[in-house]
This record gives structure tokens, sequence and C-alpha cells, in this order.
């Protein structure tokens, strides 16, 4: 039997956001590491409106970049930067919900029907000097810049589906003033490599790992070898649109 499609996001290039409106994202963040899956519990008959890891509320649309993600972050909550903040990474997961065979039915779940959680990476953003002579990248402002490979990136581009929460982790840069390597960013905190390969993924228990290859929500995912809404406010929770 297979699964029903998930809703898919409008291209952002279709998006007019004098038009469009905004919906609410649950914005998470944390210095130094991911927050692990469990700390994102699904609403269940006894506890409707579970509580979410220190997060901000935002309204916000499909086109929304990983740039104005950290430049929102950074003017919001200035202190989750160091001072310098000159070589900081902010690295971006999607946590959404696991629909892979083992959790349907709540299974592996626990109590209660709960199902759990899963994520992937979206890309991160680089805060550097400010490139005066070439008037690159974005400094909104500041003393720095929002930069790299991955900060124009937007929700649509990560399939992301109202309901779903984005989880920011921001590393300072190293002793030497170097920017955390990308493969030491994705390997803290949590349970990463919600899409392709991993052994990890899930926030409850124990359970077989993620299949290899590309899939999409909605999409029947092949047996492995191992057999909403969010409420409340978190610390810093405010809303305010973007």
């Amino acid at each position: 039997m297979s699964l029903s499609p998930s809703p898919q996001p409008p291209s952002s290039k279709d998006i007019d956001r004098q038009k469009t409106t905004p919906f609410l994202l649950n914005f998470c963040y944390r210095s130094n590491a991911f927050h692990n899956l469990v700390d994102f519990p699904l609403p269940t008959p006894s506890n409707p409106r579970p509580p979410l890891p220190q997060h901000l509320q935002i309204y916000t649309w499909y086109s929304c970049t990983l740039k104005e993600l950290a430049h929102l972050l950074t003017t919001a909550l200035p202190s989750i930067v160091p001072d310098p903040a000159i070589g900081t990474r902010l690295s971006f997961r999607l946590i959404y919900p696991d629909t892979s065979p083992a959790t349907r039915g709540g299974r592996l779940g626990g109590e209660e029907g709960r199902g759990r959680y899963t994520s992937k990476e979206m890309g991160s953003v680089i805060i550097s000097a400010p490139d005066v002579a070439n008037g690159n990248g974005d400094s909104y402002g500041k003393d720095y810049e929002l930069g790299g490979e991955d900060s124009e990136k937007t929700l649509a581009d990560s399939k992301f589906v109202i309901g779903d929460y984005i989880d920011c982790a921001v590393f300072p840069p190293l002793s030497d003033g170097s920017v955390v390597p990308r493969s030491n960013a994705l390997g803290r905190g949590g349970y990463a490599n919600g899409r392709g390969r991993g052994a990890g993924g899930f926030g409850v228990g124990r359970g077989p790992s993620i299949p290899t290859g590309e899939w999409r929500r909605g999409e029947r995912i092949p047996e492995s070898s191992g057999g909403h809404r969010g409420g409340g406010y978190g610390r810093g929770g405010r809303r305010m649109p973007y």
C-alpha cells in the first residue's frame, strides 16, 4: 500500500510576497550542536501541544532563504553569535515527520500511536568580514556579511512543508579563527542523514537505518536490512514576520 503524496511546496520563483499570505514557522536554534530528534515530540491526545526546544516563531514564505533566516536569528538574538562573529557557521536542518513503513501506525512510536521525526541537511551560512572592495555578500548594516554557497537556498528547495521545523546550529570559529568544517558541523547533535545514507534519522528508540538513495516524503521507502503544529514559545520564543 503506497503512501499518499505529501503537499508539494510551490516554486519559490512563483511566490509574490506582497500577495501571498505568510505561514507560521517554528525556527529552533542551539549553540555548538543541533537538537536531538527526541526534543521534537509529536502531539498526542493527552498532550496536543508539546513544548519545543528554544525557538522563534516567525511568519515567512517558501521563498525564504537560509541567509534571511540567519539574518533574522542574529538580529533577534545577537548574543547567539560570538564577538567577533567572523568565522561562525550557521548550519540548518529540516525536521519533519518520519513516514517510513516501520513508524506508521505507531508500531515503534510508543504509546498513543506516537510517531517520530527525522531530519535532513539544508545547508550553511558563513559569517565573514565585509568585502568592501567588491560589495559581495550581504552585511545588512552589520560589521560582517552573511554568505556561502548555500545562503540563497530556499525553504522550497529543501521540500519544506508547512508544519515542519527548522533547526539551526551555531558553530563559533575554531581557535585559529577558521570556520568549522562542514563535515564536523553535520555530525554534532541529533541524528542526521534523514535523506540518503545514514544510520540515524530516528528520534525514539532503535529503528532500522534509513535506506540509501534519494527519496522524498510521500514516496514508499525501500525496506532496510534492519528490519502538526508546533505549540508554545521556547526561550526567546517570539512571533515576528520575515
